[in-house]
């Protein structure tokens, strides 16, 4: 890890779980490594900021303008997406970078003004879709576009259980403040892979329990240009085996959820599989193992220094914002076709 010219001031705004579980763990990190400079963090909730401004060294903000007064480089929102529009477009008219938490916002409407307004600022704008960072899902991507075992057939992936984040508010059941179910929530990590890996869609179905509600369980099929069918199932309340699972012409290919560093290979012929840690490169002569790839806290963290070294090197990030807008989209689209999930 190798420290910028000068560190990158910060200020995060919202100290729920993921600022919590997450951003503190990655940014005190990133600061040992000189980094970052952690400026403020900011939150309405007097405990909740205090807490988090005290484990890191920060000022406690009750708001976003008392932060930027202070006249932070990128801030990060991690707030619930209602809320993401007016923060991120306020952050970049005061000339700073944004890192916006998935989904981009509450709507997609408001996702393409926040894009809109970061072409506008000139300012960096980067989407929090971090499972991109995991090297499983990256050399999942390899293998599809070189077809090292022939092209992709289909795939199912199966993600999510019982709702056991530890929320510090009720803003995931709050149309307001969250207007999606599990689809809003972990799907649009999942849509925003599928769009890597493959592309658009060429078409999809979609059904869920949302009945008057936000959905517990949903269900996507999709094709793409590849001919390769795509099946998603996510679940809320239901216990699941939580794996992707992609069949290519000569060979199958497990990635758990969230084993970031580790894929399970079945070759054609080959009467066992190989669960492989995925690890540097050998070199072409004998020598010692090799370090593991990065791990799920290693990936997130990969994505903070990504932004930090975009706005140093005046770049665009490795997931800039109008990925995020897309990943919505298709959320919506979802939504608009959604038919009711058998109750079976």
């Amino acid at each position: 890890m190798i420290a910028p010219s000068s560190p990158v001031a910060i200020a995060l705004v919202g100290c729920g779980s993921v600022s919590r579980l997450f951003y503190q763990p990655a940014l005190r990190e990133l600061r040992r490594h000189g980094l970052v400079n952690i400026l403020a963090v900011v939150d309405p909730r007097a405990d909740a900021r205090n807490t988090l401004a005290a484990a890191l060294g920060a000022a406690a903000c009750t708001t976003l303008d008392e932060a930027l007064a202070l006249r932070p480089e990128l801030v990060v929102i991690a707030t619930p997406p209602a809320m993401h529009r007016a923060q991120a477009e306020a952050a970049l008219a005061a000339d700073c970078a944004v890192l916006c938490e998935k989904p981009l916002a509450a709507i997609s409407v408001d996702a393409d003004a926040i894009v809109t307004a970061a072409s506008r600022s000139g300012r960096l704008l980067a989407a929090g879709h971090y499972k991109r960072f995991m090297p499983a899902h990256r050399a999942l991507k390899t293998f599809i576009e070189r077809e090292t075992f022939g092209p992709l057939l289909d795939a199912t992936l199966v993600e999510g259980g019982k709702f056991s984040w530890p929320a510090a508010t009720d803003s995931f059941f709050q149309r307001e403040q969250t207007p999606g179910g599990v689809l809003l929530d972990i799907g649009v990590h999942t849509l925003d892979l599928l769009r890597w890996w493959l592309g658009d869609p060429v078409d999809f179905t979609y059904a869920d329990d949302a009945l008057d509600g936000l959905e517990a369980n949903a269900l996507l099929s999709a094709t793409f240009t590849s001919d390769a069918n795509i099946r998603l199932r996510l679940s809320r309340d239901w216990r699941t085996e939580n794996v992707y699972v992609f069949r290519f012409a000569r060979a199958t290919i497990h990635s758990r959820v969230n084993a970031s560093n580790q894929l399970e290979i079945t070759l054609e012929g080959l009467p066992m599989t190989l669960a492989a840690e995925l690890r540097e490169p050998l070199p072409g002569r004998p020598a010692p193992p090799t370090r593991a790839l990065d791990k799920n806290p290693q990936a997130f963290i990969a994505q903070l220094v990504d932004v930090c070294a975009a706005i140093r090197e005046s770049r665009a990030p490795f997931v800039p914002g109008i990925e995020g807008a897309h990943a919505l989209r298709w959320v919506e689209a979802c939504y608009n076709r959604r038919t009711p999930l058998p109750l079976h």
